[in-house]
């Protein structure tokens, strides 16, 4: 959602797809995979997202470490928040558009069904 917002810069591209999936955690190696992103480049925005608190370290496996969204972050709460009101705006908007969509074709088959059309 925010890569379509922001751009496609790297760190939107890591911290859109964490968003997307808070309860999970990734290597380097599979967050540059899923997100289209080097691994010297995921690397690098993992380094700056750690500082910022914006990711943690939720666990190692041999001499991987794998992180995650960090939820308790003020910031990244209110990126998560932020993420589902554009979803959930973003739906009633597709809503209404397929509705008018519905309307005009119900309208245009009517008409075309009208004698003399």
């Amino acid at each position: 959602m925010f890569v379509k917002i922001f751009g496609e810069n790297p760190q939107t591209k890591i911290l859109d797809f964490l968003a997307d999936h808070p309860d999970y955690d990734y290597t380097i190696t599979e967050l540059a995979e899923k997100t289209g992103v080097s691994k010297p480049t995921t690397n690098k925005v993992i380094r700056g997202l750690l500082k910022e608190r914006l990711v943690i370290v939720s666990r190692k496996i041999g001499r991987s470490k794998l992180y995650k969204l960090n939820t308790r972050n003020e910031i990244v709460k209110t990126i998560l928040k932020f993420e589902f009101e554009i979803a959930k705006k973003l739906l009633t908007w597709r809503r209404k558009r397929q509705r008018n969509i519905v309307n005009l074709h119900l309208k245009y088959n009517i008409l075309r069904s009208q004698p003399g059309n």
